[in-house]
């Protein structure tokens, strides 16, 4: 008989804790402990007592329960189109798919204002030009034009659909963009998906997207809720209008939103499968037939239109969550999407990122490589079951459809989003070259100046908001630069001690579009630092040092630069039970880690007379 499994070394955990607790030095143990957006703990250690992996209970990759996914070796690389010339779409598809890319995804709107303005069959024909249908499948994102833009591709296929054409009707979707919905839209995207599954069985018809869930705020958990809702709808519409309980499971797509974070993004995925197999299993569909196809997009709300180049590495994070967690169809975002339309180098550097991915990381040759991760399993449960209660709650408000129609869903992805931009902007969590690390003055990359769609945003007043995290800050900078303010930096003692104090007060005004001036200039004496702010022109002031010096000379310091003219005074760092007492003597504002950013540098733009 072979010997047990041995996971690991045997290891006391409890004298792991005590050496652990000597390194916090009396800080609680809590503060190893994170959390996800859904509240969900994300402990410091796991171990194979908080979740069985020996027994491999997530299944095998390829079948049933399909956590660990369900596709055959590597996904496909699919790229969106939205210029909204058909022409010029044409020639960045056939582009792209001399670079590899292997199917399409076209975002249409006949009056190209958010897509390429594609009205009738000849459009389509030239946009699609010189492709091999067969070969590079089509996906289409119509939006309110879904249906007849899918007559129009059904029209060109001419009976043959390669594995990998989508139609995507999606109504619900619809209502959660744009805020409106039909009466019979639903039961109107059934007929036709039941048309398509017996006459083009390789095609998907309907899509069920979350990703206005994504870009609104949400968390995970509301993610994969709102997924299964509609997909609950759209099986019940199906089979209403004459499909099998198999057939209608194959005329379902997911599209899904992923951002950076990627064992989170990776544990999402897992989850939607695990909690859509579930679906299905009481739907009565057979093991075989409960997979979830799901599309991965990088997400839109991490993008930042400062320092753009820094969205090639959330992208590229992202892409690798969609890829470990099993994504079957994956898109990457342009890094300069912030900013406008693609530019051939931004195209080039998206479709490479997934052949990295794909052919020298061989993420496409590995079946769930996350999978045993006692992390990776445990969170992918929890966030399944965070989502299962969270999608009867939505069932018990009527359905998908009703609890956006009242306004529930929108205020619960609300309460998120707001929880959410307060940890930005207090800057507990961060964005890499805004909330952190922004380079002022650096120079946009190019985008295609040609591409003149209209920028996301709210259609109708019940339709979740396509926000950026960034968005916020962003704003601050825009008001900001264009002014060139400056702040001058009174540093007092030594480069080494009021070196820390100095760089976050650096980095913090720079996230407000300020500049700052001599931030590492040590001064011997107090006159020679008033002189130094006397020649530089400035009017706004900033000390810096440490605690211990700002007992003996804060007071002063303040008083001097008041009396040498500056109109405003910040000093960083807590005042504790000092602040009335240099207040008084001139200092008005105090910065120092946990404030909210965005709020503290509304004040400072005031006192720098730039307007709001």
């Amino acid at each position: 008989m072979s010997e047990p499994l041995h996971l690991g070394e045997p290891a006391d955990e409890a004298a792991w804790r005590a050496l652990v607790e000597q390194g916090l030095k009396g800080a609680k143990w809590d503060r190893l402990v994170g959390k996800t957006s859904d509240g969900i703990a994300l402990e410091p250690l796991y171990r194979e007592t908080d979740v069985a992996t020996a027994r491999d209970a997530s299944g095998f990759p390829g079948a049933a329960p399909f956590v660990r996914g369900a596709r055959q070796g590597a996904w496909l690389i699919r790229q969106a189109y939205a210029h909204p010339d058909p022409e010029k779409t044409n020639a960045a598809i056939l582009a792209d798919l001399a670079g590899g890319v292997a199917a399409i995804e076209l975002v249409i709107d006949p009056r190209g204002e958010r897509g390429v303005a594609i009205s009738n069959g000849a459009a389509l024909d030239l946009a699609l030009a010189d492709v091999i249908l067969e070969a590079a499948p089509v996906s289409l994102d119509a939006g309110a034009f879904a249906l007849q833009t899918a007559e129009l591709l059904e029209t060109k296929l001419r009976g043959v659909a390669a594995v990998g054409t989508a139609f995507n009707l999606d109504p619900i979707g619809v209502l959660m963009r744009d805020g409106a919905i039909g009466a019979d839209d639903v039961a109107r995207a059934a007929t036709f998906a039941a048309r398509v599954r017996k006459e083009l069985p390789a095609a998907t018809a309907v899509r069920v997207d979350a990703r206005p869930v994504h870009e609104a705020g949400g968390t995970e958990a509301q993610e994969i809720a709102a997924a299964l809702c509609s997909g609950i709808a759209y099986l019940r519409a199906l089979t209403d209008a004459g499909l099998a309980v198999g057939d209608a499971a194959a005329s379902v797509a997911f599209a899904i939103g992923v951002g950076p974070d990627v064992l989170i993004e990776t544990a999402k995925l897992r989850a939607l499968r695990l909690c859509w197999a579930r679906v299905q299993e009481a739907s009565g569909a057979a093991p075989a037939e409960r997979a979830a196809r799901i599309h991965a997009f990088t997400g839109a709300r991490m993008l930042t239109r400062h320092d753009a180049q820094t969205n090639i590495l959330r992208i590229t994070t992202a892409a690798f969550a969609a890829a470990i967690g099993g994504a079957d169809v994956i898109t990457t975002s342009n890094f300069t999407d912030a900013l406008g339309g693609p530019s051939p180098f931004a195209r080039r550097v998206a479709r490479n990122t997934q052949h990295v991915l794909l052919e020298e990381c061989r993420l496409g040759h590995v079946a769930d490589p996350a999978g045993g991760s006692w992390f990776v399993e445990k969170l992918t449960r929890e966030l399944a079951d965070k989502a299962w209660a969270l999608m009867q709650q939505i069932e018990a408000q009527g359905g998908i459809v009703a609890a956006l129609q009242s306004g529930w869903l929108q205020g619960a992805i609300g309460e998120a989003r707001t929880a959410r931009q307060r940890a930005i902007a207090t800057r507990r969590e961060t964005i890499t070259g805004v909330t952190d690390f922004p380079l002022l003055g650096a120079k946009a990359p190019e985008v295609d100046a040609s591409d003149r769609r209209l920028p996301a945003g709210k259609t109708h007043a019940n339709a979740l908001p396509s926000i950026r995290w960034a968005e916020p800050f962003e704003a601050l900078r825009d008001r900001a630069e264009p002014a060139s303010p400056r702040v001058f930096f009174a540093t007092m003692a030594t480069l080494a001690e009021f070196g820390p104090r100095s760089q976050f007060s650096r980095n913090l005004l720079a996230v407000g579009g300020i500049a700052a001036l001599g931030p590492e200039e040590a001064y011997g004496t107090m006159e020679a630092l008033i002189d130094a702010f006397r020649a530089s022109g400035a009017k706004v002031a900033l000390i810096a040092s440490t605690d211990a010096c700002y007992a003996d000379h804060a007071e002063n310091c303040a008083q001097r630069l008041k009396a040498a003219g500056a109109d405003w005074v910040v000093l960083a760092g807590k005042p504790g039970e000092n602040e009335a007492q240099w207040r008084a003597a001139g200092i008005d504002q105090f910065v120092f880690v946990g404030q909210d950013v965005v709020k503290e540098l509304e004040t400072l733009h005031a006192a720098l007379g730039i307007a709001q």
